[in-house]
């Protein structure tokens, strides 16, 4: 069975932005089909359940430089193009993070450099709409005097029961929360669900259990994977364990976090060791426990992602400038590359989309 995937990208001056590939979920083969070209820094993009619409961060050069030229597009999947529907600017660098919310209604974003996150309205087509979205800035600091000077919102998602909107600010050490169902007034803060780190961890992103009461928070700083309840009262915090072999000694920074279909296993890549870990999770409790640590062919292993099925996994390293399939054993934790790497100019986000019928 086949299907598209989607890589965002880094861009140069030729500004091939969004690559499209068709991926064998079978084989783990991998072959490009398309791209979205003249865009500027599509870093992350996310797709509805049905597989028919792509929404993406990106920079748009008409706007002007790249600290002005931020903005999300919407687009429409069609085979193995996507349509532009519209793109709405945000006079901000472009934003690091973009998701829909439970029920496809809205479209949530994060910013980093300026730590501004928002909300756009959906129009019944999946375009954005044109009300100018409801925004809030983050203000503040962290230890982490190189990293932590100021505030950086960089993820945006919605708690499982679709009442919250999480903001993860890497220079605040802090999982915000503000209510989403009376954003149209304004988005209200709830600082009694406020997740607070450690000082210095440098939150990156955060992903929920498909239970609904687990949340698993990568930290970009100090290479760690922290566990917590997610319940009424907020977060609760179970364990955090490091990503890292225990002899590591250099330098390294997380990126992405993954969970499996089945909440048995989170994946976490790291940035210097180059390599995924593996934990198993106890849906019960919560608790993690290091399965293995697998280094990658290649450097800095930006955005990985499981191919429908599970069988295989597909990795960008953004410093390699390419894209890499690898099996994976679920009894072990493990990966092992199968097939040739695929040359993409800094790839940095990776998506699945729909089941294809043509070869």
């Amino acid at each position: 069975m086949k299907y598209l995937s989607y890589i965002g990208t880094y861009t140069n001056e030729r500004k091939e932005g969004i690559h499209i590939f068709t991926s064998d979920a079978e084989s783990g083969e991998i072959a490009p089909v398309g791209l979205v070209g003249g865009i500027e820094n599509p870093t992350y993009l996310c797709l509805n359940r049905a597989g028919n619409r792509l929404y993406s961060t990106l920079g748009i050069t008409s706007l002007g430089d790249r600290k002005v030229n931020g903005a999300l597009a919407a687009y429409q999947v069609q085979g193995s193009k996507l349509k532009l529907l519209n793109f709405k600017p945000l006079n901000l660098t472009p934003p690091c993070y973009v998701a829909l919310d439970k029920r496809e209604k809205s479209l949530i974003f994060a910013e980093y450099s300026n730590a501004v996150a928002g909300v756009f309205e959906l129009n019944a087509d999946g375009s954005i709409a044109d009300d100018p979205p409801q925004r809030i800035t983050h203000t503040g600091s962290g230890p982490n005097l190189k990293r932590q000077d100021k505030a950086h919102a960089h993820c945006a998602e919605m708690t499982p029961d679709n009442r919250y909107i999480c903001i993860v600010d890497l220079g605040l050490d802090s999982v915000k929360l503000y209510d989403y169902a009376s954003r149209q007034s304004g988005l209200r803060a709830v600082p009694q669900m406020t997740l607070r780190t450690k000082g210095g961890a440098g939150p990156r992103h955060i992903i929920f259990h498909p239970n609904g009461n687990l949340a698993f928070v990568i930290n970009e700083l100090d290479s760690t994977l922290g566990s917590y309840r997610y319940t009424d009262a907020g977060f609760e915090h179970i364990q955090t364990l490091s990503t890292l072999p225990a002899d590591f000694s250099g330098s390294n920074t997380t990126a992405a976090v993954k969970i499996n279909a089945a909440g048995t296993q989170v994946f976490a890549s790291n940035r210097g060791d180059d390599s995924i870990a593996t934990f198993s999770v106890d849906a019960l409790n919560g608790r993690l426990e290091l399965m293995a640590i697998t280094r990658l062919t290649a450097p800095q292993p930006r955005d990985f992602e499981f191919m429908p099925g599970e069988k295989f996994m597909l990795a960008g390293s953004q410093a390699g400038n390419s894209l890499q399939v690898y099996s994976y054993d679920k009894q072990t934790g493990g990966f092992q590359p199968v097939h040739q790497p695929y040359t993409v100019h800094k790839p940095v986000c990776v998506k699945f989309g729909a089941r294809i019928a043509y070869p």
